[in-house]
């Protein structure tokens, strides 16, 4: 398993569908993805529409893409942070930033027909509504979910490549790709995440300590913490370093270390292995199982949220993803899972839809 691999082993991957497209957009709270913190301005991701089971030819590519793509490249060239605070003719700001002047007023043309930037007499400027998702400081900001998309988007359409040679595509990780791969996790997670605390908690009332496998950005682990939970973060050193801070001012502990060898820690009411066994091969998905195992107290539970293989379109396409971004991973079937606990010693095995996710839910218990 190389290292570029394992960087993204751990750090469970939100369900970053290929098929979606994430558009902010004006209006009113629609689609299935909501921000409450920006209630004019909503992500939403728009599935494609089938009709008599086939996806028709105009929604292979649901939405428009091509706005996100300006809006990175103009995050990512600083044009959105220059234009913040104060409206400021564009041809000026590139003339700063050291822009082609040309392609910075297409640019911002595109910016401003979509909503992101409002023009004004002296210039243009960030949109009111747009400013807590464009503004790095912001707890609400979608610039690290783009960037991650585009790294996405980099790995797809080197697909007929794989079909050749075999996966994973060629992209190098880097310190900039894996933060913004965690900063995409933790909006990706953000709504989902106290629901599916809260079903945790119904299933096993008696949990007090939590052990969350790959989960180093945080967003579940906070979620467990509101159960009154005392809650233990596993995570691959670099994932760590990244969100120590973060995780410290929770009051959430942590481990570096790879769950693959071994969980250096025993005695949890629960250990939760979120979006993480889909990044691994089968025989590292054993020796997770067994080392959750390991790790659990008698009558502790083991769960797993992850997609299952034959569930439909967004679990097939997510296989596809893991095929490009991984060496081994793959999206499992519902009997794999279960041969894995029973191997570690674990009984009761069960599956359970969970509120707004694709993924289900899989639980076994240690006796």
């Amino acid at each position: 398993m190389t290292t570029s691999t394992r960087a993204g082993l751990l750090s469970r991957c939100a369900p970053c569908r290929p098929q979606a497209t994430i558009l902010l957009s004006h209006g009113r709270v629609s689609g299935s993805v909501t921000h409450p913190w920006r209630p004019q301005w909503v992500a939403r991701v728009e599935q494609p529409r089938q009709r008599g089971g086939m996806v028709t030819s105009t929604d292979l590519f649901p939405g428009q893409w091509q706005p996100q793509v300006v809006l990175m490249a103009a995050l990512e060239i600083g044009l959105i942070e220059a234009l913040l605070d104060q409206p400021r003719p564009p041809a000026r700001v590139a003339q700063e930033l050291a822009l082609d002047e040309r392609a910075t007023v297409r640019v911002v043309s595109v910016l401003v027909d979509a909503g992101y930037l409002e023009q004004r007499s002296d210039g243009v400027v960030v949109a009111p509504d747009a400013r807590a998702l464009l503004d790095p400081a912001d707890a609400a900001f979608v610039g690290d979910r783009l960037w991650h998309l585009h790294d996405l988007l980099r790995r797809w359409v080197q697909l007929p490549e794989v079909l050749r040679a075999g996966g994973p595509a060629r992209l190098e990780r880097t310190p900039e790709s894996l933060r913004a791969f965690i900063g995409s996790m933790r909006v990706g997670a953000r709504e989902r995440a106290r629901p599916l605390a809260d079903q945790l908690a119904a299933l096993f009332p008696a949990t007090k300590t939590v052990l969350d496998v790959g989960g180093g950005p945080g967003t579940q682990a906070l979620a467990f913490q509101d159960h009154g939970w005392q809650v233990t973060v596993l995570d691959f050193p670099e994932v760590i370093d990244l969100m120590t801070d973060d995780l410290a001012r929770a009051g959430i502990a942590v481990i570096k270390g790879d769950a693959t060898r071994a969980i250096p820690a025993q005695g949890f009411d629960l250990v939760f292995c979120g979006n993480l066994f889909h990044s691994m091969s089968p025989a590292e998905c054993a020796s997770v199982a067994a080392s959750a195992a390991g790790a659990l107290a008698s009558g502790g539970a083991l769960a797993i949220l992850d997609f299952l293989r034959g569930t439909g379109l967004p679990s097939s396409l997510f296989a596809v993803n893991m095929l490009v971004a991984t060496s081994g991973g793959d999206v499992y079937a519902e009997a794999d899972y279960r041969r894995w606990c029973e191997a570690a010693g674990l009984r009761d095995f069960a599956v359970y839809d969970v509120m707004g996710h694709s993924q289900r839910l899989l639980t076994a218990g240690k006796r």
